[in-house]
């Protein structure tokens, strides 16, 4: 995980000299940008005072210092004759050691630099306890100068230095929190620090945490501007402030916590006291914090009964190609108890955590690219050696995408086709000068560097809309950060294409639009068309996600609305209207329900272009990796940043914004793999999920690769050897074996998508692209024979479901049991034994006995 946000963050890093310090700016850029909404110049060091119980780290010069004083006495926390705090930290190591007559070292300093008395709390507490206690021993003191939090009081704790926090797959430790309550979980997390004796260095330990913890907040919390964070490194002496946003990093000039005391003061009293916006927050909305419960593990058998069971339940792992309906669990695959555990841990864990999840959990990632059972297979797992470079503006990777499966048991997610009037809202979000109420978060993003899209189910005057907040590649100035409402505006009247009811740049409390370039000091060549306009736009109506379709029918006719529809066509009509939509994703097919009835609706017009003669557009919006053409992956898979780059923003110059060649057939077949994902990755309507094992290769693990080569090459196998229709036969779910024809039949018009060249004839001769017409031709036959078959409607296939899940649970438990018997000896028990339901013979007893 620290090694892809390194790539992520590849020279995106910006860090600030000590030289930017000034009289004008005594914090620098940075923290004079992010603090400015704070007005209130913190008290001098000189002036803070607590009670002497509350030092709870002490070393043998404080010990002596107070040993008159009482408990209950105030005493300073600044030692105006040392220079330094008050407090218990280890004391940096001298460069001279100076020597007494006798020739032998002063005492008072181990070579280590701890004291060689410590005091009361330094035997059991660890350093990230000692640091913490510090920060809020100074908020306490702060306080009693007229410093007031701004909403709850937040509080520093070490407590997660050993203990990995709860509701995360990769289990994480950081050196401290700030949170408002203890135990909040990463969905309640404000600030995060990192402490270390060593001096800091961007590719070190502490840099490379900060990066992965960072990625974890802005998952969990979603809707932040900005995560804060903070490094307090060089024996503990040096502090900096880290801020991620979604162009990257910036970090301010390091401050010396004793030698600049009022500066530290300053930077804390403005995280501790100061407003949301201080820490990242956005002021236009609030929403409170929202908690998911993780299903905890389902409850186990004994050993015993689990290895007899291994056993008698044999699996067939023969073959490259996933099967639908392999098994879900590790259990099931064979995995041992101790593999299982394995399975889940990280470099700082030795098992997953379970817990709660935040809202931005609604959307898991999908499973990470796994290989087949042969080295062979062309859909193994490829090499991590590579990544398209951010700045180009190619696609997310598969972090944005919905899960193809979880492990969670068989009853599915119902989802609701609207929210009741009366449900209450999770918050409030502004649009202009119109404030709407929050009802559910639909969708969050994952990813330090990129859009960071979140959709909002919002409701005003009893109407309801779907509020899109994401970060637009441009400066807040430019034109091109308008591009999507231009093309809703374009599209407007056609069916299918969500209406535009209003749109907003965000601005901050000093009126300023919401910009990432503000926080740098300066721009440097690696960091040009990196900058981001924060963005909302409110549109309607609201829909369903496709893979929350009702029936069949109705999946199958909503990609048929995508395609065309008799009145006006969406895919059609756009590219009459001379407009290419660019990135035909499962996130961006939806079904609206109007008029008793259900139509299939294209989303997210963000990266839609003019189409022009020569079909040549800038790299930006090209799709998203697992559902992108052949021809696209080919063109981008040149644009890769080595996995050896630095994170450091340099001055070599920028990559040159390259284009494309796109048309609609790229989109059509990006329709494809849209349609094969649900089917593979879902087992049934309204998002049934079926768990893909990690250990068979699945076509959207394949299609998931982060290497842009590898998923080339995938895709290219997959339409040129015999192994992608035997795929899509075994991979397809059961509920979805009827349209098995349909996905072989859209297979042989994709084929020759692709300039394809085979031996000596020429590739351009084998190039056939896909067409309207004849993919509606198709739709249209099997559509007519989805409407004469019947199915079950959502519940009540549920409801089978269930009752034959239960039934085969009740006949596969009688057979374990069955051999169980068979196999356990029975032990004939003798007169001194213990009592028993068998009879035992007697020998019979003669007359002298």
């Amino acid at each position: 995980m620290d090694r892809l946000t390194t790539q992520e963050l590849n020279q995106l890093v910006l860090e600030e000299p000590a030289s930017r310090i000034k009289q004008s700016t005594p914090l620098g850029h940075l923290l004079s940008v992010i603090f400015q909404s704070f007005k209130v110049q913190a008290p001098r060091a000189e002036d803070l005072r607590i009670p002497l119980s509350q030092i709870r780290h002490s070393n043998e010069r404080i010990n002596h210092q107070f040993h008159q004083h009482e408990p209950t006495d105030f005493v300073e926390l600044w030692d105006s004759k040392v220079k330094s705090w008050n407090w218990g930290l280890p004391d940096p190591p001298k460069r001279e050691h100076k020597k007494s007559k006798k020739g032998e070292r002063r005492e008072g300093r181990l070579p280590g630099g701890e004291s060689e008395a410590p005091g009361r709390g330094s035997s059991n507490s660890t350093i990230e306890n000692v640091v913490a206690g510090l920060w809020n021993a100074l908020t306490v003191a702060l306080s009693r100068h007229g410093l007031k939090a701004n909403r709850a009081n937040r509080v520093w704790s070490g407590a997660h230095s050993t203990t990995a926090i709860k509701g995360e797959d990769i289990p994480r430790k950081p050196d401290i929190v700030m949170s408002d309550e203890p135990n909040s979980g990463w969905a309640g997390i404000k600030v995060v620090a990192e402490v270390t004796k060593s001096k800091y260095r961007p590719g070190k330990r502490a840099a490379k945490s900060l990066d992965t913890k960072a990625y974890i907040i802005l998952k969990h919390q979603p809707w932040r501007r900005f995560a804060l964070m903070l490094s307090l490194c060089n024996h503990y002496r040096e502090l900096r402030v880290h801020v991620y946003d979604h162009s990257g990093s910036a970090v301010s000039p390091p401050f010396h916590i004793d030698r600049q005391k009022d500066e530290f003061l300053q930077i804390l009293s403005s995280i501790v006291f100061g407003n949301d916006e201080c820490i990242g927050f956005d002021t236009t909305m609030n929403i409170r914090q929202l908690k998911l419960p993780v299903l905890s593990r389902r409850s186990r058998p004994p050993r015993r009964l689990r290895a007899l069971t291994r056993r008698v339940i044999t699996q067939s792992t023969s073959g490259t190609l996933a099967k639908s309906g392999d098994a879900a669990s590790g259990e099931e695959s064979g995995e041992s108890d101790e593999d299982s555990t394995k399975s889940g841990e990280s470099d700082e864990a030795s098992s997953r955590e379970s817990g709660y999840e935040s809202a931005s959990s609604y959307k898991p990632s999908p499973p990470q690219t796994s290989g087949g059972d042969s080295p062979s297979s062309v859909f193994s797992s490829l090499e991590l050696d590579e990544r398209p470079d951010i700045r180009t503006g190619p696609p997310a990777l598969p972090s944005e995408l919905p899960p193809s499966a979880i492990s969670t048991p068989l009853v599915p997610f119902i989802a609701q086709t609207s929210v009741p009037p009366n449900s209450s809202p999770i918050g409030k979000i502004q649009v202009n000068d119109n404030w709407y109420d929050i009802l559910e978060v639909i969708f969050s993003s994952h990813g330090l560097v990129g859009r960071g899209t979140v959709c909002y189910l919002a409701r005003k005057d009893d109407q309801e809309y779907i509020i899109k907040d994401h970060w637009v590649l441009g400066n807040a100035d430019d034109e091109d950060t308008l591009n999507e409402v231009v093309m809703l505006k374009k599209m407007q009247g056609v069916r299918g294409v969500p209406e535009l009811v209003e749109y907003s740049k965000v601005k901050l409390s000093t009126g300023e639009v919401d910009n990432t370039k503000i926080y740098r000091y300066r721009e440097l060549p690696s960091l040009v068309n990196t900058w981001r306009t924060h963005f909302r736009l409110v549109m309607k109506p609201r829909g369903r996600p496709l893979h929350k379709f009702r029936t069949k029918l109705e999946f199958i006719r909503a990609i048929h609305d995508i395609v065309a529809r008799s009145d006006l066509p969406v895919q059609q009509e756009a590219h009459a209207r001379g407009i290419l939509h660019r990135d035909c994703s499962l996130n961006n097919a939806i079904i609206e329900d109007a008029d008793d009835d259900s139509l299939g609706m294209l989303i997210d017009w963000e990266f839609a272009v003019l189409v022009t003669p020569e079909n040549n557009y800038a790299i930006g919006g090209t799709g998203t990796v697992p559902f992108m053409s052949r021809r696209l992956l080919q063109q981008l898979k040149n644009i890769i940043v080595p996995s050896t780059a630095k994170k450091g923003a340099s001055s070599s110059s920028p990559l040159a914004i390259g284009s494309v060649k796109q048309d609609y057939s790229d989109d059509l077949e990006s329709l494809f793999y849209v349609f094969s994902w649900v089917c593979i990755g879902y087992s049934g309507p309204l998002g049934m999920e079926h768990h893909l094992n990690a250990s068979k290769a699945w076509l959207p693990h394949a299609w998931s690769n982060r290497s842009i080569a590898g998923c080339f090459d995938t895709k290219v196998s997959f339409y040129t050897t015999d192994d992608g229709k035997a795929a899509i036969t075994m991979q397809f779910d059961d509920y979805f074996k009827d349209l098995i024809p349909l996905a072989l039949e859209w297979m042989d018009l994709l084929r020759l998508n692709f300039p394809v060249q085979v031996g000596s004839v020429d590739s351009q001769a084998l190039h056939r692209p896909i067409e309207f017409d004849a993919l509606l031709k198709i739709l249209d036959k099997h559509i007519a024979g989805l409407k004469g078959a019947p199915e079950l409607s959502p519940e009540r296939l549920l409801r089978k479901r269930l009752t034959d899940k239960n039934v085969k649970d009740v006949h596969a438990l009688g057979t374990i049991i069955e051999k169980m018997s068979n196999q356990i000896p029975v032990k004939k028990r003798g007169l001194n034994d213990g009592w028993t339901v068998e009879s035992v013979k007697r020998r019979k007893l003669s007359n002298s006995e």
